[in-house]
């Protein structure tokens, strides 16, 4: 297992009655520019659809994959790089919450066939 890999947990929410252009914005600029901070790899963004026990916050998850030996170090990075990145007036920043998590064990996989 690769100790370098990390996965950053972005939850967000637009500003009310600004969805389509806060998704807009997220996909043309913010991803492609937070792929640029070095240890960014991946981003995979998602919209809740359903909970359990509780309603969070946010309704949008980016999911980005990081590489590197000190998970502190890379949001340092990318928090660096803040001033030089597209900003939206649809993205509402008050709602942001972000989680970084190390593996601790290897990856598994269903044995069931996707038939």
């Amino acid at each position: 297992m690769s100790k370098n890999r990390h996965l950053l947990l972005a939850l967000t929410n637009s500003v009310p009655g600004q969805e389509d252009a806060f998704n807009d914005w997220y996909d043309a600029y913010h991803v492609q520019e937070c792929l640029k901070v070095r240890g960014f790899k991946s981003c995979q963004r998602f919209k809740l659809t359903a909970s359990q026990h509780d309603q969070p916050r946010q309704a949008y998850l980016a999911l980005y994959e990081l590489e590197g030996d000190d998970p502190k170090a890379l949001l340092k990075d990318l928090e660096a790089t803040r001033s030089d990145r597209t900003q939206s007036p649809a993205f509402d920043r008050e709602s942001v919450s972000l989680w970084v998590f190390s593996p601790i064990a290897e990856k598994q996989y269903s044995h069931e066939s996707d038939d």
